[in-house]
């Protein structure tokens, strides 16, 4: 009974310090790629090698992997933070954004049958604003002066993971996604002494599902071959729209400009309840591992954007493609068993990840390309607190905007010794 009621304690925490999701973390343009830019990649840990899976580890919950918790041997606490800079530029200007936010919490338990995990992370954001001028060869031409988006999807889960045969296992994950996306633009006609100011707001809620299997086949002299495949299947989630429309007696945009406003009727035109497609994705991942040494890992990705579509917005110039990125990393340790050097070991990752992304922006599309670093570092029996740091590059030298960045990220993986109670004569 103690440890259901500590673990129920635990899960009550969890759900609570999820308000620390609400704020928005990302400003940038291209945050408008389908359900927003994805916040949660995977743990630090794995992060750090590229966000190759197939990176196994006996002592740590791999969050992306459920299949990774029949291996599990003893409960694992997760926690992991990021900071992040960006610095965002186009032909006139640059600005320099900076967010911050718990990455994920978690916890994987072991049984002797099979191992379960749970946890909340927010998952994906929107934020940004732009500023841009339409030209449409007429008299008059219409500024948007202002569009911009705020909001996240957060996201709570149940994960399995379940032993078959000797070297395979099985997992599944079940995740409830709920969030609020609110976006605003002013559009100012010249020539004409008021302007158009639209608030529009969607209520995101819905179930998502992924699996994945995993294949540990060892060889000779402690090395291990690992083969993972990770499927997130189809799905939808429902979307509740509301959307205002306000005049402008100035072209500053502010709450005392705004006059009169009309709700619009959604319901009438079918746009008051809709569902956002969630994109198909598969993830290949193999790895070599020689035991307590080093791993080197290599991995594909795909996921069908191609058909997504936000019918409740009007977004101009915007569309999608398929996606998909490839990454290698893996991890070294000097030597494990060392007395003498803490040094020795530590566990040095390592990885690179090359990104086609699904957004579309003016006919050109976007490309994602990233470098990372990583520390494993023991402190105390099993537990492990993970350091990474990923430079990286969001578009081409022919998109409009470019964005590069550095995102700082610090993981705890404590091991239930952190919990035993020590007894003193």
């Amino acid at each position: 009974m103690n440890v259901i009621k500590n673990y129920s304690l635990i899960l009550s925490f969890i759900i609570s310090i999820s308000s620390a999701f609400s704020q928005t973390d990302t400003g940038s343009p291209y945050s408008l790629n389908e359900l927003g830019e994805i916040n949660f990649l995977g743990n630090v840990s794995n992060l750090s090698m590229g966000g190759v899976d197939a990176a196994i580890d006996s002592i740590e919950f791999n969050i992306n992997n459920p299949s990774s918790l029949a291996k599990l041997k003893t409960t694992n606490y997760l926690i992991g933070t990021f900071y992040k800079s960006t610095g965002i530029s186009n032909n006139v200007s640059t600005d320099n954004i900076n967010t911050a936010n718990i990455n994920y919490i978690a916890i994987g338990v072991p049984t002797k049958r099979f191992g379960f995990g749970f946890g909340v992370l927010p998952y994906s954001s929107v934020g940004f604003n732009l500023q841009t001028t339409e030209d449409y060869n007429t008299s008059n031409s219409i500024n948007s002066r202002l569009f911009g988006a705020e909001g996240n999807i957060n996201r709570a889960f149940v994960s399995i993971g379940i032993p078959f045969l000797k070297y395979f296992s099985l997992g599944a994950t079940a995740n409830y996604n709920f969030g609020k996306f609110n976006y605003e633009k002013f559009n100012l006609i010249e020539n004409v002494n008021y302007g158009i100011f639209s608030n529009s707001s969607s209520e995101i809620t819905g179930f998502t599902y992924n699996f994945s299997s995993n294949l540990s086949i060892p060889l000779k002299n402690d090395f291990t071959l690992n083969i993972v495949y990770s499927l997130f299947p189809e799905g939808e989630l429902n979307s509740f729209n509301i959307k205002s429309l306000y005049t402008s007696n100035t072209s500053a945009i502010t709450l005392e400009s705004l006059g009169d406003f009309v709700d619009v009727d959604l319901n009438s035109r079918g746009l008051e309840n809709t569902n956002l497609p969630v994109p198909k994705k598969s993830i290949y991942s193999l790895g070599l591992e020689k035991k307590n040494s080093w791993f080197i890992g290599f991995q594909y990705e795909t996921k069908l954007s191609s058909n997504f579509e936000n019918v409740f917005l009007d977004i101009q110039n915007v569309s999608y493609r398929d996606a998909n990125s490839f990454s290698v990393g893996g991890y070294l340790i000097p030597d494990s068993s060392s007395l003498i050097s803490y040094w020795k070991r530590v566990k040095y990752r390592f990885g690179i990840k090359n990104e086609k992304k699904s957004i579309i922006v003016n006919n050109l599309p976007v490309n994602q390309f990233s470098l990372n670093l990583g520390l494993g570092l023991p402190i105390a029996g099993l537990s492990k607190a993970n350091l990474g740091l990923e430079i990286g590059r969001v578009g081409n030298d022919e998109n409009i905007v470019k964005e590069n960045y550095f995102a700082l990220r610090l993981g705890l993986s404590l091991n239930d010794v952190w919990f035993i109670k020590r007894k003193y004569n």
